[in-house]
């Protein structure tokens, strides 16, 4: 096949200080016929440092002739070598990110997945399953490598407000699952990826972005205001948005850089290259109008060339094992877990867990749903095992009920099974939060409301159940929820939502002055959720109790120390898992966001890594694929050595 090809005269827009040292093997920029084309994308495979990345070559797709490779001219070559067809078919749209391409095959409207790889310098295709059609019509498509857990997305938009995230897999290994649905802009016409960040540009408005974690929300925020625009296309270089028109001028950060008159830019695509002090931008734009790829390069003011190449956001990312059997209904539903340990096969254990418009469920370690009681609207739950109660030893539990303001109560026999006792009222108004204390002769209640007030309980035994008496109150300033007793040091540790952990004496003959320990500020962002408390854990060889907090505002949890000076041991999200359980199957679980209530144990609830217990967080948004709230769980030992904690 034979190239064609002609050299344009770029129209650049002067700024001060504009470095005009060509550093492509392009004197001027370089158009070839494309043949219907679309979309390229440079050829850019992963590197094991970040070296400068030289010259490299282009993909790009024609709907007469597939996939093609457009290989760059050497120093001595005055114009391209021909283009070659990798991969035939009638192909629009392109993305790439090593080892994937994604394109849009025309003849079956649908996502075209092809591995492309380098061996001994020669490029490889192998030609994927198509993924399945999409329920709208695809205008654009991105792709998301994610460092963080290893895996690899997928977004694919179009004009009627839709867009999917797909998980394609690992480099290795290509497992393709819908992620969830993600509403955008009518009208959306170019997308790019900025880490966990997804642009849209829409025509009426500007460039909007969402969060592209798989365990985000679906909120979106305006980044760009610009009415009435021409965006044409769009990409993040060197943490800068780089937009071109659809007559091809380029803007860096809204400053004009480059400007090429062209008659109908659709595609466009870039990539930094040079040195730390000589940064161009080598990029390709398809002119509709002409039907051609242009092929150029724009140098980057001294100024503009400065960058931090650390990643924003080096929160660990620890897969999720297992994953609760749905809510049945949707919305904010699931709330509050607890863990019970049976007795003799730990295995058998179960996970307790809030529907706080129904009821409590109990579901077992493999996420199945075991039993469910219509207690009502009920927010927390905790639980303690072997309470001396009636002259006798039993498992109880106990939840906030919002319907009338009282606690429910629950005995839970040797085999796991719960049966309710009548609930016991409060003189509290509008309950919320709670956890349990157990000293050397009683069992007491902490509940809490939305003013601050936290009232201590005192459980006794009448003849047919429990109930309660009220024996102090203690106060925070503003709302409270989650809380978690530390019954070695008799210590109440709760959180106020908007400003940190306080630490109050739990003995009902305490004192009520309360001590503000952990600021809601940093890594703990607010809301301070969920709250409980992990014993003896190995710490470097050094046995601590710890703190585990959900720090809700980033999605992530946070190790303290439970004695002074409550240092900071560690922090994490849970991610993505290939191949967890979900409700008693084995496949891809997504990871947790926006958690509101946790618990751990250290006690075994299993065989493996199991035995050294074990983390579960309510889930507010579950994906892959879309559902209801859900809750996960992972063992503690994987947390142990992804922190390097041991």
């Amino acid at each position: 096949m034979t190239t064609a090809f002609t050299k344009i005269s770029a129209i650049a827009v002067s700024l001060a200080g504009l470095i005009s040292a060509p550093l492509s093997v392009f004197a001027q920029p370089v158009s070839v016929a494309a043949y219907k084309g679309s979309q390229a994308q440079a050829l850019l495979f992963t590197k094991d440092n970040n070296a400068i990345i030289p010259a490299v070559d282009w993909l790009w797709v024609s709907e007469k002739n597939g996939l093609m490779l457009q290989s760059m001219p050497s120093a001595d070559e005055t114009s391209l070598p021909a283009a070659k067809t990798l991969v035939k078919g009638e192909f629009e749209l392109l993305a790439f990110s090593d080892p994937y391409a994604l394109t849009l095959d025309r003849r079956a409207d649908r996502i075209r997945p092809i591995m492309i790889k380098q061996i001994e310098g020669k490029v490889v295709t192998n030609v994927l399953p198509l993924l399945p059609m999409a329920t709208f019509e695809i205008n654009w498509i991105c792709i998301q490598p994610r460092p963080q857990d290893g895996n690899i997305y997928a977004w694919f938009g179009g004009e009627d407000g839709y867009s999917e995230q797909w998980l394609l897999g690992d480099a290795g290994h290509f497992m393709p699952k819908k992620l969830r649905s993600q509403a955008i802009p009518v009208n959306s016409t170019s997308c790019a990826i900025d880490g966990d960040k997804l642009l849209v540009s829409e025509p009426e408005a500007g460039v909007w972005q969402f969060d592209a974690s798989p365990f985000a929300d679906n909120s979106a925020k305006l980044v760009l205001a610009a009415l009435n625009n021409d965006i044409a296309g769009m990409q993040v270089i060197d943490g800068k948005l780089l937009l071109s028109d659809k007559n091809g001028a380029l803007t860096l950060d809204q400053q004009p850089i480059a400007n090429y008159n062209l008659g109908k830019v659709q595609g466009f695509s870039g990539y930094l290259n040079g040195t730390s002090t000589n940064k161009a931008i080598q990029f390709a734009l398809y002119d509709d109008k002409t039907d051609q790829y242009l092929f150029s390069q724009a140098v980057l003011p001294i100024d503009q060339s400065q960058s931090n190449n650390e990643p924003s956001d080096k929160i660990v990312e620890i897969p999720a094992w297992v994953e609760s059997a749905p809510s049945d209904r949707p919305g904010d539903t699931m709330d509050d877990p607890a863990i019970w340990v049976h007795p003799t096969q730990p295995e058998k254990s179960l996970v307790l867990g809030t529907n706080k418009r129904w009821g409590l469920l109990s579901f077992n370690m493999r996420g199945e749903q075991v039993q469910a009681l219509p207690s009502g609207r009920i927010n927390n739950v905790d639980l303690r095992q072997q309470v001396l109660l009636g002259g006798k030893k039993r498992d109880i539990a106990v939840a906030t009920l919002r319907d009338n303001d009282s606690l429910a109560f629950y005995e839970i026999d040797a085999q796991g099974k719960l049966s309710e006792y009548p609930n016991q009222a409060t003189n509290m108004v509008d309950i919320y939060g709670m956890c349990l204390y157990q000293d050397a002769n009683n069992l007491y209640v902490f509940a809490n409301e939305k003013s601050g007030r936290i009232a201590q309980y005192r459980v006794d035994w009448q003849t047919n159940g429990p109930s309660i008496k009220l024996v102090r109150d203690i106060h925070t300033p503003s709302q409270v929820e989650g809380c978690v007793v530390d019954e070695a040091q008799h210590a109440l540790f709760i959180g106020e939502e908007d400003k940190g952990i306080w630490r109050f004496n739990a003995k009902a003959n305490g004192g009520t002055q309360g001590e503000l320990i952990i600021k809601a500020e940093g890594d703990l962002v607010p809301d301070v959720e969920g709250i409980s408390l992990y014993q003896g854990a190995n710490i470097h060889g050094k046995k601590q109790d710890l703190l585990v907090v959900s720090s809700q505002g980033d999605n992530s949890y946070l190790l303290y120390q439970a004695q002074p000076p409550y240092a900071q041991l560690g922090k994490f999200r849970l991610g993505v898992n290939l191949n967890g359980t979900e409700n008693g199957r084995e496949t891809s679980i997504d990871g947790s966001s926006e958690t509101d209530g946790l618990a751990v144990t250290h006690l075994s609830v299993g065989t493996g890594a199991w035995q050294q217990g074990m983390l579960v967080v309510q889930d507010g948004h579950n994906h892959l694929p879309d559902n209801n709230q859900s809750f996960k769980w992972l063992p503690w030992r994987s947390i142990v050595e992804k922190l390097s904690l041991n």
